[in-house]
């Protein structure tokens, strides 16, 4: 009885002291307010479902942005080459271009940054 004490207690010491895994780092949250935060969440490369459904919202509200910008009074001009390219290859590019001036595209309102990238990448002639 004390033989088998003594090896339950060896094990759960081992086991206390073996190295575990580092842990992911926190997935962005579907809070999205800033450019940054945008970025963040279209960056994400998921590797579970949260951080799919954060990368779906992404997509989701990129698409939400353009389409009421075409409603408006006063859209901002966009213009699509023809054929367009793919949604997650732009997204990874708002990403790219929000982390290259942090200082003022980060904190910009999420759909202000998204707008001005859109109308500096795709221009109208």
């Amino acid at each position: 009885m004390m033989r088998s004490l003594c090896l339950v207690a060896a094990a759960i010491l081992a086991m206390a002291q073996a190295p575990s895994k580092p842990a992911r780092p926190a997935a962005p949250s579907i809070n999205v307010r800033t450019a940054g935060d945008l970025a963040a969440a279209c960056s994400l490369k998921p590797a579970s479902k949260q951080e799919f459904a954060i990368l779906n919202f992404c997509n989701g509200f990129a698409q939400g942005v353009l389409q009421t910008n075409q409603q408006s009074e006063t859209p901002t001009k966009i213009c699509f080459p023809n054929p367009a390219p793919k949604r997650s290859a732009t997204m990874v590019e708002f990403s790219r271009w929000v982390a290259a001036d942090t200082a003022t595209r980060k904190s910009e309102l999420a759909s202000t940054g998204f707008l001005k990238f859109m109308s500096g990448r795709f221009p109208c002639s």
